[in-house]
Order: C-alpha cells, then structure tokens, then sequence
C-alpha cells in the first residue's frame, strides 16, 4: 500500500473509531452534568505537545502537557498534567478523528476533564462541549471565555439537557453564546470559574 492510500486507510478508520467506542461523548451534555461528572477542571495553559505510538502501529495519540494554573475541581497536586488525544502526524503518517480539535501549544484555557486516567479518545467531558479557551479582548482590555468555535460565554445556566438525547452541535447546554442585554459582557475567567464552582454547592 503506497503512502496516500496508508494515510487514508488510516484516517477513515479513526474517523469511525470514536463512534464505534465512545459515540456518547459526541452527544449533547449540558452544564449542571458536565460540572458534576468531570473529574478535575482547571485552567491550564499547553507548554508541550508529543505524538506517540507503538512500533508497527498506525494508532497515533498526541499526549498534551499543560501547566496547571488554578484547580477548580478535584484533587490534582501536580504542576504539569499530561492528556492523550487519540490522532497525530508522524512522518508520512496523519491520523484524524472527525469532529474532534486537539488543545494546541501555547494556548490558554479552562479544560473539564472526564477521566485523567482512562485512556479515552478525547479526555475532555463532551470534546468541544468541555473545552474552553481563554483570548485577550481589545475592546475590553481583558481576557474573556470563548467557547472552543470562538463564540464569547456570557453566562452559565444550570439547564438540564432534554431525556432524548440529541447530537452535540454547539456549545453545552447553558452555556450562554448570546448577551441578554445590550451592557453585557463577555466573562472573564474569574467569574466564569466562580460560576462553576456556585455549581458544586
């Protein structure tokens, strides 16, 4: 098999594997439940990202190091925390799973992680759902919450998601992506954090 053909073997066959093994993360999730089930939350930054996979393998994962910089839930006493994403390019190699983006280096964000110790294809609660990333506002001359599209979070809302589940197509349910008044404003990370951790009480 020529090199294109390998890496397109490879792709389709990722591509499917998250539906097959773990298709409930790509359903919607909404705040109160992703709060509650995720097992640590933090703001963190990436100060390293590696790509690994076992010799004769074309299972490629993207192990992800960030810097943890303020713990919002759980027990983690470590300054650095490593995630594995399933995907990654090595060589002639490229593995891609649909519907997932990978955290990138150097970013800033506010991350829900599922599990810190299974070996999930996308560690993060809901994928996108439980990513958040933080941008600087030049407008504002602050920093302020978007969610992982670029949609600014105005609020946070204990909306509880419908009994049929539904395929995620936005941000969790309860996350405000619109201002309810024209005076509002994007949250910054300070109050989006004091708003998750009001969830917890």
């Amino acid at each position: 098999m020529n090199g294109w053909r390998r890496i397109l073997v490879s792709s389709l066959l990722l591509m499917l594997f998250p539906l097959l093994a773990t298709a409930s993360t790509l359903m919607q999730t909404d705040m109160a439940e992703m709060t509650a089930d995720a097992e640590l939350i933090f703001e963190g930054r990436v100060v390293g990202t590696r790509v690994v996979g076992a010799p004769g393998s074309r299972m490629l994962r993207t192990v992800v190091t960030f810097e943890v910089l303020d713990l919002v839930k759980g027990e983690y006493d470590q300054p650095q925390l490593e995630l594995s994403f399933v995907g990654g390019s090595r060589g002639d190699l490229k593995v891609q799973v649909s519907h997932m983006q990978t955290p990138r280096m150097g970013e800033e964000g506010i991350y829900f992680v599922e599990d810190i110790h299974k070996r999930l294809v996308n560690p993060l609660y809901g994928w996108h759902q439980g990513h958040f990333l933080l941008e600087w506002d030049r407008q504002l001359q602050q920093r302020k919450v978007t969610t992982l599209s670029g949609k600014p979070v105005f609020g946070l809302e204990r909306k509880r998601s419908a009994t049929q589940a539904k395929i995620s197509k936005g941000p969790a349910l309860g996350v405000l992506v619109e201002p309810l008044q024209s005076v509002d404003r994007p949250m910054n990370p300070a109050d989006f954090k004091t708003a998750v951790r009001e969830m917890l009480q």
